[in-house]
């Protein structure tokens, strides 16, 4: 079952790689702004959030900008949770996802050095 338009296709390329480097440019719109944002939020940086969600709406527009930090709220709890509770990557996931988990280099994340890194 998909989610509304989650199953339609188009021809836009995205560079993946753009996850994890500041240089490039992923093919989203309003990229930057959205990793700003995630950034910002996951790092507790919240004097700077407040500016950047300001500066964000007007360009992207205030929903988008709200969206965007939900999102990267819900994953971080989802994530966590299944993390909590062991849940493995099955192994249907796991071939599927290969190339996209190799071109974000999700698999090197390590909640030991965040909880490090950000308290």
């Amino acid at each position: 079952m998909l989610l509304r338009a989650s199953g339609e296709r188009d021809n836009t390329t995205y560079d993946l790689h753009a996850v994890t480097s500041d240089d490039l440019d992923s093919g989203v719109a309003h990229s930057q702004w959205l990793r700003t944002l995630t950034e910002q939020a996951i790092t507790g940086d919240w004097g700077n959030l407040a500016v950047s969600l300001a500066t964000a709406s007007c360009a992207m527009g205030e929903q988008q900008a709200v969206d965007a930090l939900t999102v990267a709220a819900a994953f971080n709890g989802i994530t966590r949770v299944a993390d909590a509770t062991g849940i493995p990557l099955d192994d249907n996931t796991a071939a599927v996802t290969a190339d996209l988990r190799a071109a974000t280099r999700i698999d090197e994340f390590d909640y030991a050095v965040k909880s490090g890194r950000y308290g």
